[in-house]
Protein backbone atom coordinates (compact mmCIF):
# COMPACT_ATOMS: atom_id res chain seq x y z
CA UNK A 1 0.00 0.00 0.00
CA UNK A 2 1.20 3.23 -0.90
CA UNK A 3 1.31 6.47 1.30
CA UNK A 4 -0.76 9.42 0.57
CA UNK A 5 3.19 11.51 -0.10
CA UNK A 6 4.77 8.88 -1.89
CA UNK A 7 1.67 9.06 -4.07
CA UNK A 8 1.98 12.83 -4.57
CA UNK A 9 5.80 12.55 -4.97
CA UNK A 10 5.12 9.96 -7.63
CA UNK A 11 2.36 12.58 -9.48
CA UNK A 12 4.99 15.13 -8.95
CA UNK A 13 7.84 13.50 -10.47
CA UNK A 14 5.61 12.20 -13.60
CA UNK A 15 4.53 15.78 -14.19
CA UNK A 16 8.35 17.13 -14.41
CA UNK A 17 9.74 14.39 -16.39
CA UNK A 18 6.86 13.69 -19.35
CA UNK A 19 6.21 16.35 -21.61
CA UNK A 20 2.58 14.61 -22.72
CA UNK A 21 -0.59 14.74 -20.73
CA UNK A 22 -0.65 13.43 -16.78
CA UNK A 23 -3.73 12.84 -15.48
CA UNK A 24 -4.72 11.80 -11.88
CA UNK A 25 -8.58 13.33 -11.64
CA UNK A 26 -11.59 11.60 -10.86
CA UNK A 27 -13.26 12.36 -14.39
CA UNK A 28 -10.42 11.37 -16.11
CA UNK A 29 -9.46 8.39 -14.24
CA UNK A 30 -13.26 7.43 -14.64
CA UNK A 31 -13.26 7.17 -18.37
CA UNK A 32 -10.21 4.55 -18.71
CA UNK A 33 -11.99 2.38 -15.91
CA UNK A 34 -13.88 0.63 -18.64
CA UNK A 35 -13.19 -1.02 -22.20
CA UNK A 36 -15.71 -3.03 -24.14
CA UNK A 37 -15.85 -5.51 -21.86
CA UNK A 38 -17.68 -5.62 -18.56
CA UNK A 39 -15.32 -5.20 -15.83
CA UNK A 40 -14.54 -1.91 -14.49
CA UNK A 41 -11.41 -0.60 -12.65
CA UNK A 42 -10.33 2.81 -12.01
CA UNK A 43 -6.93 3.60 -12.80
CA UNK A 44 -4.19 5.38 -10.34
CA UNK A 45 -3.47 7.96 -13.50
CA UNK A 46 -3.63 8.06 -17.55
CA UNK A 47 -0.71 8.83 -19.15
CA UNK A 48 -0.69 10.15 -22.95
CA UNK A 49 2.68 10.11 -23.68
CA UNK A 50 4.11 12.08 -26.58
CA UNK A 51 7.29 10.02 -27.85
CA UNK A 52 9.58 7.68 -26.40
CA UNK A 53 11.10 9.79 -23.95
CA UNK A 54 8.24 9.90 -22.34
CA UNK A 55 7.49 6.16 -22.26
CA UNK A 56 10.58 4.99 -20.97
CA UNK A 57 10.24 8.06 -18.41
CA UNK A 58 6.41 6.65 -17.35
CA UNK A 59 7.84 3.24 -17.38
CA UNK A 60 10.92 3.95 -14.83
CA UNK A 61 8.90 6.06 -12.41
CA UNK A 62 5.94 3.51 -12.38
CA UNK A 63 9.13 0.72 -11.66
CA UNK A 64 10.06 3.19 -8.92
CA UNK A 65 6.99 3.29 -7.01
CA UNK A 66 6.38 0.02 -7.49
CA UNK A 67 2.74 0.85 -9.89
CA UNK A 68 0.96 -1.41 -12.74
CA UNK A 69 1.80 -0.39 -15.79
CA UNK A 70 -0.79 -1.18 -18.41
CA UNK A 71 -0.30 0.11 -21.92
CA UNK A 72 -3.48 0.66 -23.66
CA UNK A 73 -4.78 1.59 -27.74
CA UNK A 74 -8.39 2.46 -28.17
CA UNK A 75 -9.72 -0.45 -25.81
CA UNK A 76 -12.26 -2.58 -28.27
CA UNK A 77 -11.27 -5.33 -25.87
CA UNK A 78 -14.42 -7.55 -24.77
CA UNK A 79 -12.06 -9.43 -22.18
CA UNK A 80 -11.06 -6.66 -19.80
CA UNK A 81 -7.06 -5.99 -20.84
CA UNK A 82 -7.64 -2.54 -21.12
CA UNK A 83 -8.67 -2.02 -17.68
CA UNK A 84 -6.21 -1.77 -14.50
CA UNK A 85 -5.64 -0.29 -11.21
CA UNK A 86 -2.10 0.96 -11.69
CA UNK A 87 -1.32 3.94 -14.72
CA UNK A 88 -2.83 3.23 -17.78
CA UNK A 89 -0.53 4.54 -20.71
CA UNK A 90 -2.94 5.63 -23.78
CA UNK A 91 -1.15 5.59 -27.22
CA UNK A 92 -3.26 7.07 -29.79
CA UNK A 93 -3.04 10.73 -29.12
CA UNK A 94 0.26 11.10 -30.12
CA UNK A 95 2.03 8.16 -30.88
CA UNK A 96 -0.60 7.34 -33.81
CA UNK A 97 2.10 8.15 -37.03
CA UNK A 98 2.93 6.25 -39.65
CA UNK A 99 6.58 6.72 -39.97
CA UNK A 100 7.71 4.55 -43.07
CA UNK A 101 5.99 3.19 -45.73
CA UNK A 102 8.45 0.42 -48.13
CA UNK A 103 5.86 -0.26 -51.00
CA UNK A 104 8.29 -2.12 -52.94
CA UNK A 105 9.46 -4.55 -50.30
CA UNK A 106 5.79 -4.33 -48.99
CA UNK A 107 6.35 -3.51 -45.33
CA UNK A 108 5.22 -0.44 -43.10
CA UNK A 109 6.67 1.07 -39.76
CA UNK A 110 4.36 2.54 -37.45
CA UNK A 111 3.80 4.05 -33.85
CA UNK A 112 1.59 1.64 -31.60
CA UNK A 113 -1.49 4.16 -31.48
CA UNK A 114 -1.92 4.11 -35.48
CA UNK A 115 -6.07 2.89 -36.43
CA UNK A 116 -5.53 0.39 -38.42
CA UNK A 117 -8.69 1.91 -41.07
CA UNK A 118 -6.12 4.70 -41.51
CA UNK A 119 -3.14 2.83 -41.97
CA UNK A 120 -4.81 0.84 -44.80
CA UNK A 121 -6.04 4.07 -46.20
CA UNK A 122 -2.52 5.09 -46.52
CA UNK A 123 -1.50 1.59 -47.94
CA UNK A 124 -4.36 1.64 -50.38
CA UNK A 125 -2.70 4.29 -53.21
CA UNK A 126 0.06 1.37 -53.46
CA UNK A 127 -2.64 -1.59 -53.07
CA UNK A 128 -1.52 -2.85 -50.17
CA UNK A 129 -2.68 -3.69 -46.75
CA UNK A 130 -2.80 -4.81 -43.32
CA UNK A 131 -4.23 -8.04 -43.79
CA UNK A 132 -5.93 -8.74 -39.68
CA UNK A 133 -9.34 -7.31 -39.87
CA UNK A 134 -11.24 -7.31 -36.62
CA UNK A 135 -14.38 -6.15 -36.80
CA UNK A 136 -13.70 -3.12 -35.11
CA UNK A 137 -11.09 -1.53 -37.25
CA UNK A 138 -11.84 1.59 -37.07
CA UNK A 139 -10.92 1.65 -34.08
CA UNK A 140 -8.55 -0.96 -33.33
CA UNK A 141 -4.78 0.59 -32.91
CA UNK A 142 -2.19 -1.51 -34.31
CA UNK A 143 -0.45 -1.98 -31.18
CA UNK A 144 -3.50 -3.29 -29.07
CA UNK A 145 -3.68 -5.84 -32.19
CA UNK A 146 -0.40 -6.77 -31.58
CA UNK A 147 -1.15 -7.28 -27.84
CA UNK A 148 -4.24 -9.45 -28.23
CA UNK A 149 -3.12 -10.99 -31.41
CA UNK A 150 -5.97 -9.56 -33.82
CA UNK A 151 -7.77 -12.10 -36.41
CA UNK A 152 -10.89 -10.76 -38.16
CA UNK A 153 -13.50 -12.97 -39.94
CA UNK A 154 -10.80 -12.77 -43.05
CA UNK A 155 -8.06 -14.73 -41.17
CA UNK A 156 -8.41 -17.78 -42.88
CA UNK A 157 -7.05 -15.77 -46.05
CA UNK A 158 -5.21 -12.98 -44.68
CA UNK A 159 -4.07 -14.69 -41.58
CA UNK A 160 -3.98 -13.28 -38.16
CA UNK A 161 -1.43 -10.31 -36.63
CA UNK A 162 1.70 -12.65 -35.41
CA UNK A 163 1.97 -13.85 -38.92
CA UNK A 164 2.21 -9.71 -40.28
CA UNK A 165 4.46 -8.29 -37.64
CA UNK A 166 8.11 -8.49 -38.99
CA UNK A 167 10.09 -6.81 -36.06
CA UNK A 168 8.73 -5.19 -33.02
CA UNK A 169 10.79 -2.33 -31.04
CA UNK A 170 10.49 -3.40 -26.86
CA UNK A 171 10.89 -1.72 -23.58
CA UNK A 172 10.88 -3.63 -20.73
CA UNK A 173 9.83 -2.81 -17.17
CA UNK A 174 14.07 -2.81 -16.37
CA UNK A 175 14.85 0.12 -18.83
CA UNK A 176 16.18 -2.69 -21.57
CA UNK A 177 14.98 -1.90 -25.35
CA UNK A 178 15.12 -5.00 -27.56
CA UNK A 179 14.47 -5.29 -30.99
CA UNK A 180 12.41 -9.01 -31.56
CA UNK A 181 12.54 -10.27 -35.01
CA UNK A 182 12.55 -13.43 -36.52
CA UNK A 183 15.75 -15.64 -36.06
CA UNK A 184 17.75 -18.80 -37.51
CA UNK A 185 18.33 -21.27 -35.04
CA UNK A 186 21.89 -20.50 -35.12
CA UNK A 187 21.26 -16.81 -34.78
CA UNK A 188 18.98 -17.72 -31.67
CA UNK A 189 21.40 -20.25 -29.96
CA UNK A 190 23.68 -17.77 -30.34
CA UNK A 191 21.74 -14.88 -28.54
CA UNK A 192 20.76 -16.97 -25.94
CA UNK A 193 24.31 -17.54 -24.99
CA UNK A 194 24.94 -13.78 -24.59
CA UNK A 195 25.58 -12.12 -20.71
CA UNK A 196 22.77 -10.06 -21.56
CA UNK A 197 18.89 -9.41 -20.70
CA UNK A 198 18.33 -10.21 -24.12
CA UNK A 199 20.04 -13.40 -23.83
CA UNK A 200 18.37 -14.40 -20.76
CA UNK A 201 15.03 -14.00 -22.24
CA UNK A 202 16.04 -16.19 -25.35
CA UNK A 203 17.58 -18.78 -22.83
CA UNK A 204 14.86 -19.17 -21.00
CA UNK A 205 12.02 -19.24 -23.75
CA UNK A 206 15.11 -22.17 -25.19
CA UNK A 207 14.32 -24.13 -21.83
CA UNK A 208 10.42 -23.66 -22.30
CA UNK A 209 10.72 -25.02 -25.63
CA UNK A 210 12.89 -27.97 -25.34
CA UNK A 211 11.54 -29.18 -22.22
CA UNK A 212 7.98 -28.63 -23.47
CA UNK A 213 8.65 -30.09 -26.94
CA UNK A 214 6.36 -33.05 -27.07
Amino acid sequence: MRTQTELKDFEQELRQNIKGDVSFDRLTCGLYATDASMYQITPLAVILPKDEADVKAAVKLAVKYNVNILPRGSATSLNGQCVNSGVVIDFTKYMNKILEINAEQRWVRVQSGVILDELNAALSKYELLFGPDPATSNRATIGGMIGNNSSGMRSMVYGITRQHILETKILLADGTELNFKELSADEYTQRSKENSREGQIYNEFKKIIETSRE
